[in-house]
């Protein structure tokens, strides 16, 4: 993990100096595992010292490899980098998941590794992409009904949405379509069972969940409704 990276470092420096050329990376950017994998994780991350497959590197019990679209999936799904379950639906806030932290933060979670990639910064274009892929598509929509800090909303799942500076807002369900798209779950784990936020699924051997198995009247993680 914290091996030098000079392979990664002139990458990043160079899609940096792209991102500021342009002035922002290509929105039409395809948000799945596989193009995440190859354009930005493998060349910035994936280096032979780094999270190869070779070099594995990581926190203790933890071997990160992100050169190969199969040991990314298993080092975001097995590691938690990502959740989807309800217990941490990090598609409501990317920014929070443990990936993002780890090319955000310095040493973020106290075990003495610095900011990811370690000799230099992943470029912002590149990791509000991750955000991006992290969240998927997503869609609101609203009752019209209006809510407050004491005034609930009283359709399931609606949350209420407050303007700045305001007492009221309206009631507003968020949809999140493929989220984390190509790693959503293990299909070697939990029984090919799995958790988008309280909606339990199959999972197929793409790494997406498929079938609906269930609603979960209260939280779902780890292939089970709680």
């Amino acid at each position: 993990m914290v091996r030098g990276m000079a392979r990664c470092v002139w990458i990043a420096l160079l899609l940096a100096i792209s991102v500021a050329a342009c002035g922002s990376v290509d929105d039409n950017r395809p948000l799945d595992a596989q193009y995440l994998t190859a354009a930005i994780l493998a060349p910035t991350c994936g280096a032979a010292e780094c999270h190869s497959t070779f070099a594995q590197e990581g926190p203790p019990g933890a071997g990160y490899v992100f050169d190969t679209l199969e040991g990314m999936r298993k080092t975001i799904v097995d590691n938690g980098l990502v959740k989807l379950d309800s217990t941490q639906f990090d598609p409501s806030a990317p920014a929070g998941s443990a990936l993002i932290t780890w090319l955000t933060k310095t040493d973020p979670f106290a075990l003495g590794i610095g900011r990811m990639p370690y000799d230099a910064p992943m470029p912002n274009g590149d990791i509000h992409f991750i955000e991006d892929w992290i969240s998927g598509p997503v869609t609101e929509t609203t009752d019209g009904s209006t809510c407050s800090a004491s005034l609930a909303c009283l359709t399931p799942g609606a949350t209420c949405k407050i303007p700045s500076g305001s007492s009221t807002g309206t009631c507003v369900t968020t949809t999140y379509k493929s989220p984390a798209k190509g790693a959503q779950c293990n299909p070697k784990s939990f029984g090919k069972l799995a958790c988008i936020n309280k909606t339990l699924y199959q999972c197929g051997d793409d790494w997406n969940v498929t079938t609906i198995v269930m609603e979960c009247p209260g939280d779902c993680a780890a292939g089970v409704c709680l």
